[in-house]
């Protein structure tokens, strides 16, 4: 059969359509598929670029579903942490519940030798943490300085009126008075004093009679006010990170973490500036009648004499209230005559000696943040129970002192019920077996290794603690003494201290692993995008292709069949 010829326009229309078509295929594929690049045919360098990419994102993403799985295990970890925690507080409030009911005195057996009145007898007590605020003071000062806020506003403070260089009143010579000591400047019954944290033992009488005599000098022009009816700082400690407070409107004493804030009242000890034999009204230096030793709610003056508000007359310098006089009359405490006040609360250089009682706040915190946690080694600590019995037992060796007879609880021969304690701590033990997640325990001493990258070169080993209570030294579970509760509670605030190192350190851990895994999301989408941009098509751009294209199509095939039409005409010639 011969070939069909055909002319030379009729031909390039058809090469045309061919060539149109080719490119109306490739455009509704890549419209189609949404990638310009489909295959190593298109672009070779760009797919398998893309392919590299697409594939390390690939990888990342099965490491990503492995980091959520070691977070969720940490996280197991730290929440059983902090139920843990809440078991032990409960263990310490029964151990605690038992040792202060278990160590009073025998109902009608007193363990208070009653004293003149106004005379204290804390002889023994005085060198103590709990009733030595001058040492105490002393021993933040040397130890975070500047950071013991409260401290280092009672060491700076000089009495208004006279000289901050002063021997007697000036800077340097007041202190942040213990617990103990204002617990004596409220009014304290040591024969009903039963527990540690709480109000037993106080009646408020030396308060009472301080008041008085602040009210009275504040109604002759002294610059001074009656105590705050709230929380007033000690310089006492009951753990690393917080310090006995009491409560001048309720007379109650407890503790509370540095970071709060509440109000100070500094303190000064007059020692041995008093002479105890009966004196003339001129050498005492009072208006009452010559009594020769100082009464709590007298006024003391800066020139070391002292006597009734009511007595005042405006020619000497009122320094402080007597809140304390030794048995022999000799020595005696003082409190200043106002609230100090803050230019603000929380950190260092709050506090102006020059105006200490026009700040703008009425509290600080007891320290900074940055040394909330510090345990100032020169403080002894005194949980509540340890305050009671250090309590009892200087009471009653100043009593012993005195010649008088003391009876205690019996604190050996008793065995006291732990049944309550032991169930406690065998639901903590139960609690830790069950922190595992997925087969691994972190509080059981099994660690967690977490890959961070594709090729493995990085990672982090989450290592597993014993949180068991025989781990963290929990051993003491039968009560036969006191001293067995009291170590029981000992034991009890080591155990909390690890605990909460335990929970720092897999906070870090999930902190980390946190941040690995929202870098690692972030790169695969990083990954991904750059995939993309080698890869996909512009879907607006191929549309208008398509169309042009789709254009050029019917040009063409117009084109033909007006070319195939002149064939056909010059045929009718013949």
């Amino acid at each position: 059969m011969d070939k069909v010829s055909l002319t030379a326009s009729m031909r390039s229309n058809l090469l045309s359509l061919q060539n149109i078509s080719r490119q109306v295929d490739s455009t509704q594929n890549r419209l189609s598929t949404g990638k310009k690049v489909n295959s190593a045919i298109d672009n070779p360098s760009s797919y398998y670029t893309a392919r590299s990419l697409s594939n390390r994102a690939s990888d990342l993403d099965a490491l990503l579903d492995s980091m959520g799985q070691a977070v969720s295990t940490i996280k197991a970890a730290t929440t059983s942490l902090e139920t843990a925690a809440d078991f032990l507080e409960q263990a310490a409030a029964v151990a605690t519940q038992v040792l202060e009911s278990g160590g009073t005195a025998r109902p009608g057996e007193p363990i208070y030798i009653p004293q003149p009145s106004g005379i204290s007898d804390d002889a023994a007590i005085r060198d103590t943490s709990l009733f030595d605020g001058r040492a105490n003071t002393q021993a933040m000062l040397d130890q975070i300085g500047a950071d013991a806020l409260a401290a280092t506003a009672c060491n700076q403070f000089y009495a208004p009126g006279v000289d901050k260089n002063d021997a007697n009143f000036g800077q340097g010579q007041w202190y942040l008075p213990a617990i103990g000591e204002l617990m004596e400047m409220y009014g304290i019954d040591a024969e009903n004093m039963i527990g540690g944290s709480e109000s037993t033992g106080a009646n408020g009488d030396n308060k009472t009679a301080i008041n008085d005599a602040l009210t009275t000098l504040k109604g002759l022009g002294v610059d001074c006010a009656t105590l705050t009816d709230g929380y007033y700082w000690s310089s006492s400690e009951y753990s690393n990170n917080y310090s006995w407070r009491f409560g001048m409107h309720n007379g109650y004493r407890h503790y509370t973490g540095k970071n709060s804030g509440y109000y100070v009242r500094c303190f000064q000890l007059l020692e041995n500036c008093f002479n105890p034999s009966p004196l003339s009204a001129d050498a005492s230096g009072g208006s009452s009648g010559g009594v020769a030793a100082p009464k709590i709610g007298d006024v003391m003056y800066s020139d070391l004499t002292y006597g009734s508000a009511d007595d005042y007359d405006g020619s000497k310098t009122a320094v402080g209230i007597v809140t304390w006089v030794s048995e022999d009359g000799k020595s005696a405490k003082i409190v200043n005559l106002k609230d100090l006040r803050f230019s603000f609360y929380n950190s260092t250089g709050n506090f102006n000696p020059d105006d200490p009682y026009n700040g703008s706040s009425s509290y600080t915190q007891h320290t900074t943040i940055a040394k909330t946690s510090e345990d100032i080694t020169g403080i002894d600590n005194y949980n509540s129970s340890q305050f009671l019995a250090a309590f009892q037992e200087t009471v009653a060796e100043s009593a012993a002192n005195a010649g008088e007879a003391v009876t205690l609880a019996d604190t050996t021969d008793k065995t006291y019920d732990a049944s309550q304690y032991q169930t406690i701590l065998s639901q903590y033990d139960s609690l830790i077996k069950d922190s595992s997640y997925k087969g691994v325990n972190l509080l059981q001493n099994q660690d967690l290794k977490v890959t961070f990258n594709e090729s493995r070169s990085a990672w982090l080993d989450v290592k597993g603690k014993d949180a068991s209570s025989a781990a963290l030294g929990l051993t003491t579970t039968e009560w036969n003494t006191i001293e067995d509760i009291a170590q029981s509670l000992k034991e009890i605030s080591s155990a909390l201290n690890q605990i909460r190192s335990m929970s720092a350190e897999l906070g870090s851990y999930y902190n980390i692993v946190l941040n690995r895994q929202d870098f690692t999301e972030n790169l695969i989408n990083v990954l991904q995008e750059g995939a993309d941009k080698l890869t996909l098509a512009d879907m607006n751009e191929e549309s208008a292709n398509m169309l042009a294209l789709q254009t050029r199509q019917q040009l063409a095939t117009n084109s033909l069949s007006l070319a195939s039409q002149a064939a056909q005409s010059i045929l009718k010639l013949f």
